[in-house]
């Protein structure tokens, strides 16, 4: 009788096979130079942590020759074929990490390549029986060590069938141990770096079956040379020339729109190791994420490029079947490899890759391309203070496993630099650029709803004219009124907020590049969600007040060459209301800081200093609120370790950012798609506030996968309520 393996699409092979295969690709993940870094880390020699590997490989499947996993492919019973084979190797002692007593990597690691110690072990069967075929599976590990490693095997291993207690007793003992040396990650390396090779090796070996096997490395080194021939400028400027010979981590503050993105991507270039280094660059939103996902493909095979945020697959899953017809199993495999910043240059927002080191079920794989990576961190200061504290512990984390980092901003304060600990990093910049002007500044003592009139001369002039305001209800105000009271018509403005259907959403941004290339005079009304999102480039801006961090970058949407026979106009309004701004100092402090006139780019920087330079002073004399905020984000990270034993899984819920209770969102489906079974898809959700439910909830009989709004919506506007109803209306853009 043959041992059945089942591959994870489906397909079946022996377990000889199967096993030979994932060893195959485990030691084919193997870096030297990351092998080296793991070995000096923990105090294990290379050889040894090859060696785990191997065994890793080998014995991780065992409990496929059993009865009941048998039973599992024939007649779809339950089994938990990791416990039945880990429960065979907790009597060896080669692998015992010295520094937590008896844990046994060996045994830790084959019961978890699922799942990290999950808690259905405590209500298993364990009686299960082995088949008599696997007493020749163990007796061949040593003929297999031989023919790879071409020596002979040094380990005689003594296999027991693990009981009940034995197992519980051991697993318990294991995590107090784990508990007890947080401060040791160590363990967390190596055990973490053969996890995450265990994995991805077992994904690969599956993915035999399919079309094709997905890109992990890069198909040819990338060089300079190469890069610079797909630039659109002939000649790079000092700073990205600096930025291609350095090889060490580096803070660059250039303005927005100088080529910060070229020079990072040579800088990573010039710090990749081998063709396995991987390159991660990071972005605040979705939107940008998706762009420059789009525009790394110009100078990266389409292949090498990954992307990684909560819709990702959407925007993936539509531009695959733009090209191929058809989404299929091809793609399934490739976006499988692809969300774990397995390509060899993958583009996330900021988000999702701090939550792969907080969320302790997904960090093996994440960790062990991370070990790996060069990463570029573009708008690091775009950040609340919450979010800044979790920066803060990863920059850490990259300085003690040897990570390169490249951070990047048109305009960081001081103060936040001190704050992330990075004044020490090395600056790049270039002066000159910070000398050009671009937009002349004028402040407005009154709010942007007294003004109206004003915008419809600018209009008339055929200005391309975006406006800002700071929440959702009265983005969706002005733009009524404009456009009723104006006569406008749907091609001569536009309304832009969160309140869209994803799939309108992106949509609207089409839409808005298409307006912008006609260059015929057109009102955009937007959110803050503008500020970082889009890379627009309007005639004049009017908006409301907002900190000096993201108002710097709503500046940065007006006259974006900084043509100075084309100088741009921005109108700032007083906007005196908290929401949805948590520090209403800041707003305050950021309009009696700014100043009428036309000015050089490197005055926004010294505005920038004062604003935060106060803020801090004046918060130091009120409770520290801002540096408490930051410490206990700061702090998360080890606190959830420890929690965790360092080997439990966490929830996928994460509470990066400050976002206040009444602007928390969910993601629902609206009635009227809900009951298009064609529509019930991620792309037709909307993300609103959690406390819609209160008034609009939909009760269906049926379990859906999103809860159902009864809302009035409509492509223009979003969701449409009644007038008695606006206060719900009230939330950030964001």
């Amino acid at each position: 009788m043959e041992i059945i393996a089942k591959t994870s699409n489906e397909q079946y092979q022996t377990f000889e096979e199967h096993t030979q295969w994932v060893v195959e690709e485990a030691l084919n993940q193997i870096d030297p130079q990351i092998l080296h870094k793991v070995s000096i880390c923990t105090g294990w020699s290379e050889q040894k942590i090859r060696d785990l590997i191997f065994f890793s490989a080998y014995f991780h499947d065992i409990g496929k020759a059993t009865v009941e996993f048998q039973e599992t492919i024939n007649n779809g019973k339950k089994s938990y074929h990791p416990l039945y084979g880990a429960s065979l190797l907790l009597h060896i002692k080669d692998f015992v990490y010295k520094d937590i007593g008896e844990n046994n990597l060996l045994f830790s690691i084959v019961l978890s390549h699922h799942s990290l110690f999950p808690k259905q072990y405590d209500s298993a069967n364990y009686n299960f029986t082995f088949l008599p075929q696997y007493l020749t599976l163990l007796e061949n590990y040593s003929l297999l060590y031989q023919k790879t490693f071409n020596e002979i095997c040094p380990y005689i291993f003594e296999f027991k069938e693990l009981k009940r207690d034995l197992y519980k007793q051991y697993i318990n003992i294991s995590e107090k141990r784990l508990a007890d040396i947080q401060s040791c990650f160590k363990f967390r390396v190596l055990y973490s770096y053969v996890s995450g090779i265990l994995n991805l090796a077992d994904w690969l070996a599956s993915a035999r079956f399919t079309q094709t096997k997905p890109t992990t490395t890069f198909l040819a080194l990338p060089t300079k040379e190469n890069f610079v021939t797909h630039l659109t400028f002939d000649k790079l400027r000092p700073f990205q020339e600096e930025l291609s010979l350095l090889n060490k981590s580096v803070l660059v503050e250039i303005p927005t729109g100088e080529g910060k993105t070229e020079g990072s991507l040579l800088w990573a270039i010039y710090n990749l190791y081998n063709q396995n280094t991987k390159i991660i660059y990071t972005l605040p939103t979705q939107t940008t994420s998706n762009k420059l996902y789009d525009r790394i493909q110009n100078f990266f095979d389409k292949e090498e490029c990954g992307l990684i945020h909560s819709t990702a697959k959407i925007f993936l899953e539509k531009a695959y079947e733009k090209e191929n017809g058809i989404v299929d199993d091809v793609f399934q495999s490739d976006f499988l490899i692809s969300k774990s910043f397995n390509k060899p240059i993958t583009v996330s927002t900021i988000d999702s890759l701090l939550k792969y080191f907080i969320n302790i079920g997904r960090f093996n794989i994440a960790t062990k391309n991370f070990l790996n990576s060069v990463i570029i961190i573009d708008e690091v200061h775009a950040y609340d203070f919450k979010l800044m504290g979790f920066l803060k512990r990863f920059l850490e984390l990259c300085q003690e496993y040897d990570v390169r980092v490249c951070l990047m901003s048109a305009s960081i304060p001081n103060q936040l630099k001190k704050l992330l600990n990075i004044q020490t990093y090395l600056t790049i910049t270039q002066n000159d650029l910070f000398q050009k002007k671009a937009n002349d500044i004028i402040k407005k003592e009154y709010e942007l709803d007294d003004d109206f009139d004003f915008i419809k001369e600018k209009f008339k002039e055929s200005k391309n004219i975006l406006i800002i305001r700071n929440t959702v209800k009265s983005a969706a105000k002005i733009y009524k009124y404009l456009k009723d009271e104006f006569s406008l018509k749907d091609e001569e403005i536009m309304l832009y907020h969160s309140t869209f259907k994803k799939i309108d959403k992106q949509k609207k941004e089409e839409m808005i590049f298409e307006k912008l290339k006609q260059k015929k005079p057109f009102i955009l009304v937007a959110t803050q969600i503008v500020e970082i999102s889009l890379d627009i480039d309007f005639d004049v801006m009017f908006t409301d007040n907002a900190p000096i961090d993201g108002l710097i970058q709503r500046f940065g949407r007006v006259n974006r060459k900084k043509d100075t026979d084309k100088k741009g106009e921005i109108y700032i309004y007083k906007y005196e209301k908290k929401f949805p701004y948590q520090e209403i100092e800041l707003l305050k402090l950021t309009f009696e800081t700014i100043e009428n006139g036309y000015f050089e780019l490197g005055k926004y920087v010294e505005w920038l200093n004062i604003v935060y330079d106060k803020l801090f002073e004046e918060d130091i004399a009120t409770n520290n609120k801002i540096t408490r905020l930051f410490k206990s984000a700061y702090e998360k990270y080890d606190v959830t370790i420890k929690n965790l034993h360092g080997i439990n899984q966490s929830s996928d819920n994460y509470d990066l950012r400050d976002i206040p209770p009444e602007s928390q969102k969910n993601d629902y489906w609206l009635y009227d798609d809900f009951m298009d079974e064609k529509k019930r898809t991620f792309d037709y959700t909307i993300s609103l506030p959690f406390y819609y439910e209160k008034s609009y909830l939909h009760v269906t009989q049926e379990k859906t996968f999103y809860k159902v709004l009864k809302l009035n919506y409509s492509f223009n506007e979003g969701i449409i309520l009644e007038d008695s109803h606006n206060g719900f209306y009230e939330f950030g853009g964001e």
